[in-house]
């Protein structure tokens, strides 16, 4: 079975995702994986036709400077997501084929929804907080201003609207034990639904 991990950014996918990974669950990083692709040929030179040089620092993408270009305004984004999404959903399936011998498979990945990557997965866990928590969690973890940080919780679908699409929610308000304790709730359920 294939898990999608979701949420909005900043509240706490990450937090979710480690602990999967210490219980010794295959957890795939689309972020991870969306940085590697990053430096692929193909999406680096696709990149600079489209944006120019200027995103370049030594020979890699700067992801700042290209951040600074996509945050804000939306149709740049769109470009951005037309160019790299393609690529991380191959690499996506590479990694399920690899681990195809799992009973799960988790998928963390924060644009499940916005890049159209749930038809990848059987079932939806949404990790979410509230907005003022996402807000200053943001600020604080990327060092960045409260515009700044508005400008990327806008580029997404909210926590309220992915939580409505998930089958089951994590509530990352709390502290982390709290937030461990509705993870290890949603395995047996995962577990007892596969069982059937």
């Amino acid at each position: 079975m294939i898990i999608g991990i979701t949420g909005s950014i900043a509240c706490g996918k990450s937090t979710v995702s480690g602990y999967l990974k210490s219980k010794g669950y295959v957890v795939i990083d689309a972020d991870k994986i969306g940085h590697e692709a990053l430096d692929s040929d193909y999406v680096k030179e696709k990149l600079i036709l489209t944006f120019g040089n200027d995103i370049l620092e030594n020979n890699k993408i700067n992801r700042r400077k290209l951040g600074e270009l996509v945050f804000g305004n939306s149709n740049n984004l769109n470009i951005l997501n037309s160019i790299i999404h393609p690529e991380i959903r191959r690499r996506i399936l590479e990694e399920i084929d690899k681990n195809n011998d799992q009973e799960f498979i988790f998928i963390d990945v924060a644009l499940l929804f916005e890049a159209k990557f749930d038809d990848l997965v059987d079932k939806i866990i949404v990790v979410y907080v509230d907005k003022n928590t996402q807000l200053t969690r943001l600020m604080k973890r990327n060092s960045i201003s409260k515009k700044e940080a508005l400008s990327r919780i806008v580029s997404q679908m909210s926590p309220t609207e992915k939580a409505k699409l998930g089958d089951y929610m994590v509530n990352n308000n709390l502290d982390v034990i709290n937030t461990y304790e509705q993870v290890d709730k949603v395995l047996s359920e995962l577990k007892k639904g596969h069982c059937k």
